[in-house]
């Protein structure tokens, strides 16, 4: 049984298990059928399922369904409910077959759902159209589902973690001013001097391997910093390579391509890079005087570092949070290991890419961190999507082992915390998350969050010193072109 939405895609998981729980619990209640069942795994969190429906059921059925068909319907020679049983059952059996086939689904998976409680997360996969009901015998079905991991919760209570953390100082927000400022610098040309850490080089880069092309961007525009980061890969210590490099030189560095390589031969490898300089430029910062502060709305100096030191202290805690999730996770996905199938990631990546994004983006990261982490989770999309994948499975069996539950007040408390770090209304915030169909997105996000919370309360924490996290400059190109006739996603490998 195949929908619109299987063909889309679910938004999220917890979409997709409402939806599957509806198509099996929804139906009407049913007598019990005599069926003879029989479950066998297929793959991790999947099982094929052979299901036999009686012929006394199936007739049954019709039945039932032609007993009210008889009240109306229209035989020549007889008044509506007049024709006799076995003229209305030859004369229409065709027409209510449909209907049957549908009755006698839904009522073996409400029937499968409460004897075996499979837990399904996807509808099932079984065409209906393509079922025929024979003229003598049972029922046949056969469908493949996908089903919830089984696992049991490891103790969660009282993990030992540790919390990086920093005092914001005055060079910090110094920092911060600057990045602020850059955002109204004008490029202008380097006439003098070697490239230095910030500049902006435009260049030919090409990436090939024992000298073989892999893939060339001509006049690529670049920023200077100690990495640079691409679609599918990064080159660390790439300020080594280019620092002092002037229009005319030619430099070469090796690149680190990641696994989501559209060439599976070289996922993980390494790969030479060579960069051909043409041109340099810098930014021209204004003037922090009194006409740049009424122009983005402060009225003096300190009251813009203020600004920029409460954004800082944000992005710490979002910073902390993050880091003490992932301890956390580490520990309990250590302790119960399950597999999952590739193709329900693969349908996950890009929903878990947005969400990291947007959460990313609301606790003020600015544009610049955003696309230096997005392009490190596409360059490993597969590997942090199931990694997003199992989270979600431990966190919502730990919401549901402590009651948690979301509320409509939670909603709109979250739905007002985001107008406030956005600057935006309420009003405009929900209407965006009710056009871009998020609603179920932001529950699971609320939910995971609960279950975190509870985590965190019990844990043992310990403060430590925070690492200095280095500037990253990213491009949209990528390492690897797709091999020729290639047209298979390379998540799914």
């Amino acid at each position: 049984m195949t929908t619109a939405e299987d063909e889309r895609g679910f938004a999220d998981l917890a979409a997709a298990q409402d939806l599957a729980a509806d198509a099996i619990l929804d139906a009407p209640a049913k007598r019990k059928l005599n069926l003879n069942i029989a479950i066998t795994d297929t793959g991790p969190c999947k099982k094929h399922i052979s299901i036999e429906v009686p012929q006394s059921d199936v007739e049954r059925e019709f039945e039932d369904t032609l007993k009210g068909l008889r009240k109306e319907a229209q035989v020549p020679g007889f008044r509506p409910g007049r024709a006799p049983r076995t003229l209305v059952q030859r004369r229409f059996r065709k027409e209510v077959a449909g209907q049957v086939k549908s009755n006698l689904l839904m009522a073996c998976m409400e029937q499968l759902d409460e004897e075996y409680k499979l837990n399904p997360i996807t509808q099932p996969n079984l065409d209906l159209e393509a079922l025929d009901i024979p003229e003598h015998g049972p029922l046949k079905l056969e469908l493949d589902v996908e089903v919830q991991p089984d696992f049991d919760l490891p103790d969660y209570k009282g993990l030992h973690l540790n919390r990086p953390t920093k005092t914001i100082s005055e060079k910090d927000i110094d920092t911060q001013l600057t990045t602020f400022m850059e955002r109204y610098a004008p490029l202008v040309p380097k006439l003098e001097g070697g490239a230095e850490l910030g500049d902006f080089i435009t260049a030919d880069v090409s990436f090939h391997k024992d000298g073989i092309a892999l893939n060339s961007s001509k006049e690529l525009q670049f920023r200077l910093q100690p990495e640079l980061r691409f679609q599918d890969g990064k080159i660390p210590g790439f300020d080594k390579c280019m620092v002092g490099a002037k229009p005319g030189d030619v430099r070469t560095t090796e690149a680190q391509v990641g696994s989501s390589s559209p060439d599976p031969a070289l996922r993980g490898q390494n790969v030479q890079v060579t960069i051909h300089v043409h041109d340099l430029k810098k930014l021209r910062l204004p003037e922090l005087d009194q006409n740049f502060l009424d122009s983005i709305g402060f009225d003096t100096v300190e009251e813009l570092r203020g600004a920029l030191a409460e954004l800082l202290e944000r992005r710490l805690k979002f910073q902390q949070r993050q880091a003490l999730r992932r301890q956390a996770l580490d520990i309990l996905i250590e302790k119960v290991p399950f597999d999952l199938p590739s193709d329900l990631v693969t349908r996950q990546e890009r929903n878990t890419l947005r969400q990291q994004v947007e959460e990313m983006r609301s606790h003020g990261l600015s544009d610049a961190q955003i696309r230096a982490r997005e392009a490190e989770l596409r360059a490993n999309a597969h590997e942090q999507t199931l990694r997003s994948v199992k989270e979600y499975f431990l966190l919502s069996k730990i919401a549901t082992t402590e009651g948690i539950e979301i509320e409509q007040e939670d909603v709109d408390h979250e739905i007002n915390a985001i107008a406030a770090r956005t600057d935006e209304s309420p009003r405009r915030i929900r209407a965006r998350i009710d056009k871009e169909g998020q609603a179920d997105n932001l529950a699971q996000q609320i939910l995971e969050r609960k279950a975190l919370d509870c985590i965190l309360e019990s844990a043992k924490i310990e403060d430590v010193v925070m690492d200095e996290e280095h500037d990253v400059e990213t491009i949209d190109e990528t390492a690897v072109v797709a091999p020729e006739g290639e047209t298979e996603d390379a998540s799914a490998e």
